[in-house]
């Protein structure tokens, strides 16, 4: 079998579907050498994209390659999406975000893009782990999950500084190395904001998060208000419960029930739903809910907010929401 990556990428007969015209996104990128990626394996599919694990020759080390398998078939939209979280990511150097090596188009006509190799595990089966107190994760206390949390923060609030805002911030986006590394992942719903942290552009009404953590002004088509950093926030706060109670927040509740709450503000505090005998501190969870406040004016007005909160109460003092 050839080894090169080209050959994991179905390329459908023309008779299949309309093949996409070019895009100015697409117009952009340079066809790669095909002997350049060596084919390792397939590492998982989620949304539109593949992940696949690959060799590249040239650096002579691993990566992780994001490709569209029925490229072919996608929208216009859909590929110009794809290339923006590539070049997105790519903007946002920093030690918490994943970060990205090369975009291009592969022999297919398929974009791609490459990215580090991620060792580890992601928040969302840590969470689930400790919730069902597997002996292998018992060192992470709260106070390693506060640091996570911290770490997820500043990854979060550098991108607020460079004008982007994530939008689809949850356990499953955010990645845990082996050597204690964090790094948020995923940032494909991410939107460019304007000087005040007010999101720019249309809303992508068919990609709006994941439920528990959409805040409801991206719900509640009769009191829509003009998106801004604050949706992070609310998504922040509803990673913090997680951690707290070991679930997301209305967790179990049909998709529609979620969506409900979440507009009325009818979330239950972490310590209503976390196991018996998990401790919840009251300030962290005063923070927790100050953040999922369904009104924006009622939340942090910024993530240096959240993590001055939470370096309080690691330095023994009370959090400005549970006073």
């Amino acid at each position: 079998m050839n080894d090169n990556i080209t050959a994991t990428i179905p390329i459908l007969p023309e008779s299949s579907g309309k093949k996409n015209s070019a895009t100015p996104e697409l117009d952009r990128l340079v066809v790669k050498p095909q002997g350049r990626y060596k084919f390792i394996r397939s590492i998982g599919f989620g949304g539109m994209k593949g992940v696949l694990l690959v060799y590249d020759r040239d650096t002579e080390r691993e990566l992780a390659m994001a490709i569209i398998p029925d490229f072919r078939d996608r929208p216009k939209s859909d590929l110009e999406r794809f290339v923006r979280e590539a070049r997105v990511t790519a903007k946002l150097e920093h030690p918490n975000i994943v970060s990205v090596h090369d975009i291009g188009i592969d022999q297919s006509g398929s974009p791609y893009f490459t990215m580090q190799y991620l060792h580890g595990m992601t928040l969302d089966n840590l969470l689930k782990r400790l919730a069902a107190s597997d002996p292998q994760v018992e060192k992470y206390t709260l106070s390693r999950l506060l640091l996570i949390f911290l770490r997820v923060c500043n990854a979060v609030d550098f991108a607020h500084s460079r004008g982007i805002c994530h939008l689809d911030l949850k356990p499953a986006n955010v990645h845990i190395g082996d050597f204690g590394e964090v790094q948020v992942i995923d940032w494909g719903l991410a939107r460019d904001t304007d000087f005040s942290g007010r999101v720019i552009g249309p809303r992508d009404e068919n990609n709006r998060g994941t439920p528990g953590f959409i805040p409801p002004e991206m719900l509640d088509p009769e009191h829509r208000r003009a998106l801004d950093i604050r949706a992070d926030v609310f998504a922040l706060g509803a990673l913090l419960y997680s951690m707290l109670a070991l679930k997301t927040p209305l967790a179990g509740l049909p998709v529609d029930d979620i969506l409900r709450r979440t507009i009325q503000g009818r979330i239950p505090p972490p310590s209503k739903v976390a196991p018996e005998g998990r401790i919840v501190p009251e300030s962290l969870e005063a923070v927790a809910m100050k953040a999922l406040s369904p009104d924006p004016d009622d939340r942090y007005s910024d993530v240096a907010e959240i993590k001055a909160e939470i370096r309080a109460f690691n330095s023994g003092f009370a959090s400005q929401a549970e006073h």
